[in-house]
C-alpha cells in the first residue's frame, strides 16, 4: 500500500515534464513569425510623361546578340571568350512630325523604352533614331538620338547585368537638335523639294560630276534655272543638318 503511494508522485511529475521536440517545435514556430519578411526589390521604372507622347512611326528594328566585354577582346583567351555572356541590344528608326517639341520627342523616345523593356525584359541597351523624313534613315539622325544603357554608355553591359538583368545603374543619353520645336513654316521643305534634294543625294550619282547631276535631276524635275537648284540644295541641307 506504502509503496503504491510512493510511485504515484513520481508518475504525476514524469507526466508533467514538458517535452523537448515539442519546445523545439514551437520554438522554431515563434522564431519564424517573430523574422521579419523581406523587402521585395522594386522594379526598375522609367518615369516620362504620357501626356507629352507624340504620334510616331516605326521604320526600322533590329535585335543584336553581342558579347558582354569588361575590357579588351585580346584580353581573352578562346574559352573564356566562348564562356562570356551576350547581352541584346537593340536598334531603332522612327519618323515623327516635323513640328514636335523637344518636351514631347524626349518623352516619345522614353515611352518606345518603356515599352520594349516591358515586352522584353532580356534587352539590355536601346539605341533610337528620330527623323522627320524616313528617306534621311541610316544617315546619323535629323531629330534626336536615345541611348539607354548602364551609365549612359554604349557597350557598358557586364556580364552580371547580361545574365541577371539588374538595371540600377542605367541611365538615358538623349540628344536632340536644336532646330526641333523651332521650325518655321518658310523653313521647312516642301514635298517637292525634299524629292529633288533626295535625287540630288542618291547613291546612284557617287562619282559623278556635279554638273552632270545638276542637269539630270533639272532635266527630270523641270527645275528652270540653275539658281533655283542651288536654293533647293542649300535650303533643304540646312534643315537636315541643324
Amino acid at each position: 500500500m506504502h509503496k503504491t503511494l510512493w510511485i504515484l508522485p513520481v508518475l504525476i511529475l514524469l507526466s508533467c515534464k514538458p517535452n523537448k521536440e515539442s519546445i523545439t517545435k514551437e520554438e522554431t514556430v515563434t522564431d519564424t513569425i517573430l523574422e521579419k519578411p523581406t523587402k521585395a526589390k522594386p522594379k526598375y521604372k522609367i518615369d516620362f510623361d504620357v501626356t507629352k507622347i507624340a504620334n510616331f512611326m516605326v521604320e526600322n528594328t533590329e535585335f543584336s546578340s553581342l558579347k558582354a566585354l569588361t575590357q579588351k577582346l585580346s584580353d581573352y583567351s578562346t574559352q573564356e571568350l566562348e564562356d562570356l555572356p551576350n547581352f541584346i541590344r537593340l536598334t531603332m528608326s522612327i519618323v515623327v512630325p516635323f513640328d514636335i517639341s523637344k518636351k514631347n520627342l524626349e518623352n516619345t523616345l522614353k515611352s518606345i523604352v518603356h515599352e520594349e523593356t516591358e515586352k522584353n525584359n532580356d534587352i539590355d541597351e536601346i539605341l533610337i533614331f528620330a527623323y522627320d523624313d524616313k528617306k534621311d534613315i541610316g544617315t546619323g539622325y535629323t531629330f534626336g538620338k536615345l541611348l539607354w544603357a548602364p551609365n549612359a554608355k554604349i557597350g557598358n553591359v557586364t556580364p552580371e547585368i547580361a545574365l541577371k538583368n539588374v538595371r540600377t545603374n542605367y541611365r538615358f543619353d538623349i540628344i536632340i537638335k536644336e532646330k526641333v520645336g523651332n521650325i518655321k513654316k518658310e523653313d521647312l521643305p516642301t514635298k517637292r523639294e525634299l524629292e529633288i534634294y533626295n535625287e540630288m543625294m542618291d547613291e546612284k550619282y557617287i562619282g559623278m560630276d556635279d554638273d552632270v547631276i545638276r542637269d539630270i535631276v533639272m532635266k527630270k524635275f523641270k527645275i528652270k534655272t540653275e539658281k533655283e537648284y542651288e536654293n533647293i540644295y542649300l535650303k533643304v541641307g540646312a534643315y537636315k543638318i541643324f
